[in-house]
């Protein structure tokens, strides 16, 4: 087998950076099909398609993910098919950075500098540079 090296998804942040990695390597493997669509799905439109071939793509597919989640966000998915394991793990984790992104943008928006003059310029740059910081740490890039 290739050695390939995973990003390691903990839940707490970087989940777009994740997901992409983890989409890229299924799709180098030609494995990006048992995540987008179930069984049921693959045997309508293959009647070649047997459970052995199922259970080599998901186990490899199931495989990665094993690879590439903490212990912690293992559990959600122990159990699952490839695909039910992929949309439980975007049922979580899409919302969640979605709203820290949405939050991100709204503090940026609002930022201002004190109106009574307290904040210098050095105080303002630097809470705008960590406002930027946290946009870009849930994978949204602001240019």
């Amino acid at each position: 087998m290739d050695s390939v090296r995973m990003p390691i998804f903990d839940g707490t942040s970087g989940w777009n950076s994740w997901k992409e990695s983890m989409a890229v390597l299924l799709r180098s493997k030609g494995l990006m099909d048992f995540i987008e669509r179930t069984y049921a799905e693959r045997i309508q439109t293959d009647r070649n398609w047997t459970q052995m071939d199922e259970d080599r793509g998901d186990g490899q597919v199931m495989m990665y993910l094993r690879l590439g989640l903490a212990e912690n966000i293992l559990a959600l998915i122990t159990g699952s098919s490839a695909h039910t394991a992929w949309r439980t793990l975007i049922d979580a984790y899409d919302i969640q950075d979605s709203n820290a992104i949405m939050n991100g943008i709204r503090n940026l928006v609002n930022l201002q500098m004190d109106e009574d003059g307290d904040d210098d310029v050095h105080d303002y740059i630097s809470r705008f540079d960590t406002m930027m910081l946290e946009i870009n740490t849930n994978d949204l890039t602001v240019e």
